[in-house]
C-alpha cells in the first residue's frame, strides 16, 4: 500500500488532537449535525466538470435537555425558559473539479427560523428568512491503493466560513435575537477536512471516513462560536439498479461559545447521530437522496433545546 495514506491518517490524528484539547466540551445543542453528503468524497463523479448540489434541511428543536437527560417540567423555571426553534435551510453548492484530483467549492445556506422563549414568564418570538455564511474550499484527493478488488482513494478538504450572514436580527419588538440564533456568524471560519473511502468490488460496498474541523479565526461583536470537531463514518451499497442505501454515523464536539454576547454556561456539548438515508438515481447525471438523523447519544452544557431527529433532502447534478 502506498505511503500517502499513513501520512493523510497521520494528518487527520493531528488536526483533531490539536482541536480537541483546545477546547474539549462540544456540541449539537443549538445548531445541525447534519449528515455528510459530499457525494464527491463518497466516489460519485470524480471526473472534470461542473456539479451543483440544492439540499433542504429541517431541525425541530423542541425538547429541553440538561446533560444527557430531559429536563422535567417540575424543573422548568415558568419566567424564563426556552421552548421551541424551528430551523430551514436551503443549502445550494457549485463545484468544479479540474482534474480527478482537484476540485473547488462554494457554498450558500439560505435560513428560515422560527424561534421562542419565554423572557419575564412573557413570551417572545423571531422570525427570519435570511441567507447565512458562504463557505469556499479546495479539495485534493489521489488513489492510495488500487487492485481488481478494492480501490482506495484519500483526500484533504481546507477552506474558509465568511461572515456574509447577518447578525443583527430582530423580532418585532424590536429585540435583538441571542447571537447563536442569528443567521450569521460574524466571524471567518478555518474549515479542514481529511477522508479516506475504499470500494469493495466482490460485496459491491463502499464505506468512507471523514473527520471534519471547524476553527473559528477570530471575534466579532463580543461574540466567538465554539470550535467544532466532527467524524463522520459511511456506507453504501446498491439495492437495485438505480437505488443506493447509505447509512452514517455521525459524531460531533463542539466547544463553547465565548465573548460578553455569547451564553457559554448554555452553549456546547457532544452528540452521535445515526442517519440511514436511500440515494435514487433519476438520469444518467442526477440522483436525489434523502436522510434522517436520529440522536443515538446527547449531552449539551447547561439547558439547551434538542431535536428528536433532523432531515436532509435534495438533488446533485453534473453538467
Amino acid at each position: 500500500m502506498s505511503m500517502r495514506l499513513p501520512r493523510l491518517l497521520a494528518l487527520a490524528a493531528v488536526t483533531a488532537t490539536l482541536i480537541y484539547t483546545t477546547q474539549a466540551q462540544a456540541s449539537c445543542g443549538a445548531s445541525f449535525c447534519l449528515v455528510n453528503t459530499d457525494w464527491g468524497m463518497q466516489g460519485a463523479w470524480q471526473e472534470k466538470g461542473w456539479r451543483a448540489d440544492f439540499r433542504y434541511e429541517q431541525l425541530l428543536q423542541n425538547r429541553l435537555r440538561s446533560g444527557t437527560d430531559a429536563v422535567p417540567a417540575s424543573a422548568l423555571d415558568p419566567s424564563h425558559r426556552e421552548t421551541e426553534s424551528l430551523t430551514r435551510r436551503w443549502v445550494g453548492t457549485l463545484d468544479y473539479g479540474w482534474n480527478e484530483h482537484w476540485s473547488a467549492s462554494v457554498t450558500l445556506p439560505f435560513v428560515d427560523r422560527e424561534h421562542t422563549h419565554i423572557e419575564d414568564s412573557a413570551p417572545a418570538n423571531w422570525h427570519y428568512r435570511q441567507f447565512g455564511d458562504a463557505k469556499a474550499s479546495l479539495r485534493y484527493q489521489t488513489n492510495l491503493h488500487d487492485s481488481d478488488e478494492t480501490l482506495g482513494v484519500g483526500g484533504l478538504h481546507a477552506g474558509l466560513k465568511l461572515p456574509t450572514g447577518r447578525t443583527g436580527i430582530r423580532n418585532s419588538t424590536g429585540t435583538l435575537a441571542e447571537r447563536a440564533l442569528q443567521p450569521g456568524s460574524g466571524g471567518t471560519a478555518l474549515l479542514l477536512s481529511a477522508y479516506y473511502r475504499q470500494f469493495i468490488a466482490p460485496l459491491q460496498l463502499s464505506w468512507f471516513a471523514q473527520l471534519n474541523a471547524d476553527v473559528p479565526l477570530n471575534t466579532r461583536d463580543g461574540f466567538r462560536p465554539g470550535q467544532q470537531i466532527g467524524l463522520d463514518i459511511g456506507l453504501s451499497r446498491p439495492l437495485t439498479a438505480n437505488v443506493t442505501g447509505l447509512l452514517q454515523l455521525n459524531l460531533q464536539h463542539r466547544g463553547r461559545d465565548a465573548g460578553v454576547q455569547a451564553e457559554p454556561e448554555a452553549s456546547g456539548g457532544r452528540s452521535v447521530f445515526l442517519s440511514p438515508g436511500l440515494s435514487v438515481s433519476v438520469a444518467p447525471q442526477t440522483r436525489v437522496y434523502g436522510f434522517v438523523q436520529l440522536p443515538l447519544y446527547q449531552y449539551v452544557n447547561g439547558q439547551q433545546l434538542t431535536a428528536r431527529y433532523a432531515l436532509a433532502l435534495g438533488a446533485q447534478t453534473r453538467f
